[in-house]
């Protein structure tokens, strides 16, 4: 049985300079460009938490 949570495509820009970063690092330490945004994305809603309770 998967417990994992399902995932969901997500489409957005990003300036080349950024992309071009991201994918260095990703290539340098073998982590996927997918992973880097997800724990970005968390670390954000972390940082923003008390804003998102009603």
């Amino acid at each position: 049985m998967d417990i994992s949570p399902r995932l969901t495509s997500v489409v957005f820009r990003l300036n080349r300079e950024k992309l071009d970063a991201l994918k260095d690092l990703s290539r340098s330490t073998r982590i996927r460009q997918s992973e880097y945004l997800r724990e970005a994305i968390s670390d954000l809603l972390a940082k923003y938490e008390e804003r998102l309770v009603d």
